[in-house]
């Protein structure tokens, strides 16, 4: 459970500086400015941006559902549930980003 709300304080670190970066790039690309490095960054953050917004939401979603508050070594059966939604979700991005490639 520590190293599950470690993984949580970490990604939402990761998560805050991409989101950060990625709208520093479109509000660039948008007005001009850099464009086409805006678009570059943009296409290469688009996939760890996604994988660590799984990260955080899915170890968030988990600790809000873990509210026993025991120490068990057990897993719960929630994290099977999150880990498989977050998974089939992840593959899904992956094959839209490669299937589908922007135009621009």
């Amino acid at each position: 459970m520590n190293s599950l709300k470690n993984l949580h304080e970490v990604s939402a670190i990761y998560f805050f500086v991409l989101a950060f970066a990625y709208v520093v790039c479109a509000l660039l690309f948008r007005n001009g400015i850099y464009a086409d490095w805006s678009l570059i960054l943009m296409r290469v953050m688009d996939m760890p941006f996604a994988l660590v917004a799984l990260l955080y939401g899915s170890t968030t979603l988990y600790l809000q559902l873990e509210t026993g508050g025991k120490e068990d070594e057990e897993a719960s059966p929630w994290i099977m549930v999150i880990f498989a939604a977050c998974l089939l979700f992840f593959g899904l991005v992956v094959f839209v980003n490669f299937a589908f490639p922007s135009k621009l």
